[in-house]
């Protein structure tokens, strides 16, 4: 009897596009701009400076928000949203800060957000309802980004940018400490130990609320030492949740050793913001911290836990992302306070690069396992 033929599939998950669409930007972009740098890509030079952090938070670090939010959407809506993403990346490269360009952001972080909020806003808890008009708030960040050099208000980039990371901030303590708390749990209750201290709702409810208002009283010299005081609490609440999660006893699980390290580098990157506000300063070095090492290490441990199947991933596929992540921070710091820095940006370019490349020869290989015949 003949075969069925197989059924086109009309959905789409959004981890199998956005996941190696952020992979490939966070190499391109962060190559590129070293290189325009460097008088080596003259066409690139839209990617120094501030153009550096725009593609870096609205095109990589949104790509990558998309990809763990979004879910399954049909095929075609999915890959026109990626195009849609692109041409915005293209349109920056050839014109930084045009109209174009910042159109083609806004479109799609509005249109990405229109699908992403609603399925917040039917939750139960309000802890988890919040994170509806947080997503809004950060794909509305294109927006009021294209607003601030338009309407030329009173408000300075750097601490534009300093508003969004603490939101980020926040987000990525959600969704880490969503992650780290049932998997603590799990791995210590095969040890025969009880962990007590799970979600911890209520260092939650103080971590969903604090950012916010950390956020917005930056904007205003005579609060910033409120919002340094905000960071400091929040950088306290989150080493509380996880010495309460006795992180120590799972250190067999390189996943979770690696989650955790990006759990420690967003306290240290609240910490050092907190600093920056509290002295009047703006630190490039310290904003890595945030976008390098946390961003950094807890998506590369979130894309691989994805792409390994329960349980039956190899502890070393982890290791390697978070050691050239952390060389990554380290080498960036040190190129702020070094004659040599030239030197030190092309090693934590490198390092970054490296650990991205070492994810995408995960996705590759895993995809073509999952399609050779057993």
């Amino acid at each position: 009897m003949p075969k069925k033929p197989l059924a086109m599939k009309t959905t789409i998950k959004s981890q199998d596009v956005f996941f190696p669409t952020a992979c490939l930007a966070a190499i391109g972009l962060s190559l590129l701009s070293q290189t325009a740098r460097m008088g080596l890509t003259p066409w690139a030079e839209g990617l120094i400076g501030l153009g550096h952090a725009h593609e870096l938070l609205f095109g990589f670090v949104l790509a990558l928000i998309c990809g763990y939010t979004l879910g399954k959407i049909p095929f075609i809506k999915m890959w026109l949203m990626v195009l849609v993403w692109l041409a915005a990346r293209i349109a920056f490269l050839i014109w930084p800060g045009s109209v174009i360009a910042e159109g083609f952001n806004i479109v799609f972080a509005l249109w990405v957000v229109r699908h992403i909020a609603p399925r917040y806003l039917v939750a139960k808890k309000w802890r988890n309802k919040i994170i509806a008009p947080l997503l809004v708030a950060l794909f509305c960040f294109p927006l009021g980004w294209f607003l601030l050099s338009l309407l030329n208000w009173p408000l300075t980039p750097q601490a534009f940018m300093q508003s969004l990371l603490i939101l980020l901030i926040m987000l990525m303590s959600f969704i880490s400490g969503r992650m780290l708390a049932p998997a603590f749990a799990g791995d210590l209750q095969q040890q025969n130990y009880i962990l007590k201290a799970r979600v911890q709702p209520r260092i939650e409810a103080g971590i969903l609320i604090i950012p916010p208002l950390a956020s917005m009283l930056l904007f205003q010299s005579m609060t910033q030492t409120v919002s340094a005081l905000l960071l400091v609490m929040l950088a306290g609440l989150l080493m509380v949740r996880v010495l309460r999660w006795q992180f120590w006893r799972c250190w067999r699980r390189s996943d979770l050793m690696g989650l955790t390290l990006g759990y420690f580098w967003l306290m240290s990157g609240s910490l050092l913001l907190a600093y920056s506000l509290a002295f009047g300063g703006y630190h490039p070095g310290f904003i890595h911290v945030i976008t390098v090492g946390a961003i950094g290490t807890l998506s590369a441990m979130v894309i691989l836990k994805y792409l390994m199947p329960k349980r039956h991933f190899p502890a070393l596929v982890f290791y390697p992302p978070m050691i050239l992540i952390l060389t990554a921070v380290i080498t960036r710091l040190l190129a702020d306070y070094s004659t040599a820095r030239t030197h030190w940006l092309v090693l934590s370019v490198s390092a970054w690069s490296l650990a991205y490349s070492w994810i995408l020869i995960q996705w590759i290989r895993t995809r073509i396992t999952a399609i050779q015949p057993t």
